[in-house]
């Protein structure tokens, strides 16, 4: 096997790792993030949203973001959730470059659907 495909298939499977790692740090803080106020901000398209989402989520596309930036309570954690994870990661950076400090990438709306 070429070397070069044996770091590429590494380095793909280091990242991976690392996504789920992240992921489930956040979603073991998901509990307390709540408690504290949370808000949980479902990044998915309206019509994604509309077929299936987490209760008490809201939806603000990740297109929308920016205009409704003003909906957000900065003083309380944010939980984004979207799809596959990869919106919400887009939205978490967004968020923290226009100062937001206290925002979270939870990966999958389903994924948090074991928590009340």
């Amino acid at each position: 096997m070429n070397e070069n495909i044996i770091y590429a298939v590494l380095a793909l499977a280091v990242f991976i790792g690392y996504r789920k790692y992240t992921t489930y740090k956040v979603l073991k803080l998901v509990p307390s993030l709540l408690k504290q106020g949370g808000q949980i901000i479902d990044v998915r398209t309206e019509d994604e949203f509309a077929s299936a989402h987490k209760d008490g989520s809201i939806n603000i596309p990740l297109g929308s973001l920016e205009k409704r930036m003003k909906e957000f309570d900065n003083t309380k954690p944010i939980i984004l959730c979207c799809a596959s994870g990869s919106r919400s990661a887009a939205a978490k950076r967004n968020l923290k470059a226009i100062g937001f400090d206290n925002v979270h990438n939870a990966g999958t709306w389903k994924s948090l659907t074991k928590f009340q």
